[in-house]
């Protein structure tokens, strides 16, 4: 059974929902279309994702989440745990695993999710979009990381979340 972003139910459609989805397309104003074209990513590493309070400023703990595709403007993401998370939401995004990137961190604005009931996926915009699709470093872990015990987060932790901010 399919859900909306809230968790209720969709609506009933007469026809198959890939029709109702190239429809949607269709008709979907210029400003709610993707303004990149989306690379599917088979296997890299994960990346930590904090969210961000209204002031902009880091808060909670850091979870996981695989890439499942990337473009110059965002990406589709999917975390194995459950999140609080609502569309609209500034995250930070800590994308060290991957040189790629040329930074170590990324502000990303939710844009929409979706909640399975072993998965959350979830699609961000880039504050700044990127010059060029990133090269992603490939996945060569054999157990899933807690972002929260790398040297980095501890760092944070002990400073009081200063060096949370982006450069």
């Amino acid at each position: 059974m399919l859900t909306s972003q809230s968790g209720s139910q969709a609506p009933m459609a007469p026809r198959a929902a890939g029709a109702l989805l190239h429809e949607r397309e269709r008709t979907a104003t210029r400003r709610e279309k993707r303004a990149f074209a989306r690379h599917s990513i088979e296997s890299c590493r994960t990346i930590a994702v904090r969210r961000l309070d209204a002031d902009g400023q880091p808060f909670g703990r850091w979870f996981i989440a695989d890439i499942a595709d990337v473009a110059e403007g965002g990406m589709c993401l999917i975390a194995n745990e459950d999140q609080a998370l609502e569309a609209g939401q500034w995250l930070l995004l800590d994308v060290r695993s991957h040189p790629g990137f040329g930074q170590l961190r990324l502000r990303a604005q939710l844009r929409w999710f979706t909640r399975a009931h072993f998965a959350l996926s979830f699609g961000v915009a880039f504050a700044t979009p990127l010059k060029e699709v990133p090269v992603l470093s490939v996945e060569r872990r054999g157990t899933r990381r807690d972002p929260n015990q790398e040297e980095w987060a501890l760092e944070e932790e002990r400073m009081g979340g200063a060096a949370a901010q982006t450069p």
